[in-house]
């Protein structure tokens, strides 16, 4: 073990930064479900973009570079609102993903396996060991440091996200160059969704899950080689070809496959199963499959390390126990990820209970809503801090000074608030008889896991804060 105070090494360079948060935002896991509003998928994406992830993507670049310590959000809120505040917001970030991963591995595993035999997909048993499986390995992985993280991110991100994004889209426009139908109808009187359908207001939720998470590279400035350039280009660049890849994958699904016949865990493996058919190369789909599964796996790899940074920074402020505190040789802070694989393994039994679509959108679902009260932090944050402390350089400050500040935060919570009264709204494919016990974990997870970092706080002792922390435990 090494001194807890030990800084992570400045090895990211702008590329990886770009690599990793694209990687963190562009989440196609949540592709199918969006691809169930036809063409109207690309108006939802674009108004997301714009009222929840331009807010918190200029938000989070001002507060990343004007405090760019190690800790990211946790940091941030902290100097706000104080520790305990700062602690809530960590901790949604942190538990969200942790209910999270289980959802994007068991389309990776779906993906992976499709071209083999696609009736694995529906094996509870089957898709409850293999997403323990793959999630133990990337722990692993994770347990090396930034430097082996980065370059897993790059290859990942590259070779199983964009280039199969763009490829898939090709296909998409060749399918229907065939003669072949389009599963919706390409017009602009689609464009515009139609909302009076409840059965698929909880999937416009997925689209703000989709673009969640910017902020969190912050947790990776500490490692950059110089956080306050190279974070904000990151940032900015990462966010304009996430919008570009989400949009690209949904709508070739939707051109492929009919609305109704969309699977939400395997929609991505369908249509290319339905393209490769077309062009002849139906032999492909299992080499289409781990690509995809690459990519995604890539994913979760950048986002194992990134939240629980800002829990470690919490915690050496006295939030939790020096037993969580230590690093390893490699400045990973070991215990924290390994206790974080415990958690992922005690929520994926939820595959145990449940039909595997409905278990995989309940797993979306409520930590969409999680995750949102930490952006109504973050965004209270940026005002703040605004007035607070005015003369803190920011490399990077949101434009039009304290009103733009203002009219952000505004957009992005009232958009934050919108998401949240969607998600209650059980899906189309619960069936009747489950409906009841759908809404009922929502509001179960949403007021426990927003309950339990208060709780936690409270729990806190003197002693327990690392030398060196300089925060003071409040009265």
């Amino acid at each position: 073990m090494i001194d807890g105070n030990q800084k992570p090494e400045r090895t990211l360079t702008v590329f990886a930064l770009v690599m990793i948060t694209t990687g963190i935002i562009t989440s196609i896991h949540g592709a199918p479900s969006m691809a169930e509003y036809g063409f109207s998928l690309v108006f939802i994406y674009l108004f997301v973009a714009i009222v929840f992830l331009m807010p918190s993507a200029l938000i989070s670049a001002e507060l990343a570079t004007g405090w760019p310590e190690d800790g990211g959000v946790y940091v941030w809120v902290k100097q706000a609102f104080g520790e305990r505040m700062g602690f809530v917001a960590v901790w949604q970030q942190w538990i969200e993903n942790v209910i999270w991963f289980p959802s994007i591995l068991t389309v990776t595993v779906v993906a992976a396996t499709y071209g083999f035999d696609p009736e694995l997909k529906d094996n509870n048993w089957f898709i409850f060991y293999s997403v323990n499986g793959l999630f133990w390995i990337l722990t692993v992985t994770n347990l090396f440091g930034m430097r082996t993280s980065g370059a897993v991110a790059t290859i990942c991100t590259i070779f199983g996200r964009i280039v199969p994004i763009l490829f898939m889209m090709t296909l998409a426009l060749i399918f229907l160059s065939k003669g072949n139908p389009a599963g919706c109808e390409l017009s602009w009187g689609e464009f515009i969704p139609d909302l009076t359908n409840t059965d698929k207001l909880s999937f416009i939720v997925g689209a703000f899950l989709t673009f969640a998470g910017i902020e969190a590279s912050a947790s990776n400035a500490a490692s950059a080689k110089n956080p306050r350039r190279d974070y904000p280009i990151a940032i900015i660049f990462s966010a304009c070809i996430a919008l570009v890849l989400v949009t690209l994958i949904a709508l070739a699904i939707a051109i492929v496959v009919p609305a109704k016949e969309i699977n939400l865990d395997a929609g991505i493996m369908q249509a290319i199963e339905m393209m490769f058919a077309t062009t002849g190369i139906s032999m492909m789909v299992p080499v289409a499959g781990l690509i995809i599964a690459l990519g995604m796996i890539g994913e979760v790899n950048n986002w194992i390390p990134a939240p629980t940074r800002g829990l470690l920074v919490a915690g050496k402020d006295g939030t939790l126990a020096p037993f969580w505190q230590r690093e390893n040789k490699h400045a990973v802070h070991q215990r924290i990820l390994l206790f974080q694989g415990i958690i992922f393994s005690l929520i994926s039994t939820i595959y145990l209970f449940f039909d595997v679509q409905i278990a995989f959108w309940l797993m979306n679902v409520v930590p969409t809503m999680l995750y949102i009260i930490m952006y109504f932090l973050m965004f209270a944050t940026g005002v703040r801090l605004r007035y607070t402390h005015p003369d803190v350089p920011r490399r990077y400050r949101v434009p039009f000074g304290n009103v733009g500040m203002w009219l952000l935060a505004i957009v992005g919570s009232a958009a934050g608030t919108v998401a949240i009264v969607f998600a209650f709204i059980p899906p189309g494919n619960v069936p009747d008889d489950m409906r009841f016990s759908y809404i009922t974990v929502v509001i179960l997870g949403f007021v426990v896991f927003t309950a339990l970092p208060f709780a936690i706080y409270a729990t806190r002792k003197p002693q327990w804060r690392s030398p060196g922390s300089d925060a003071e435990i409040a009265a």
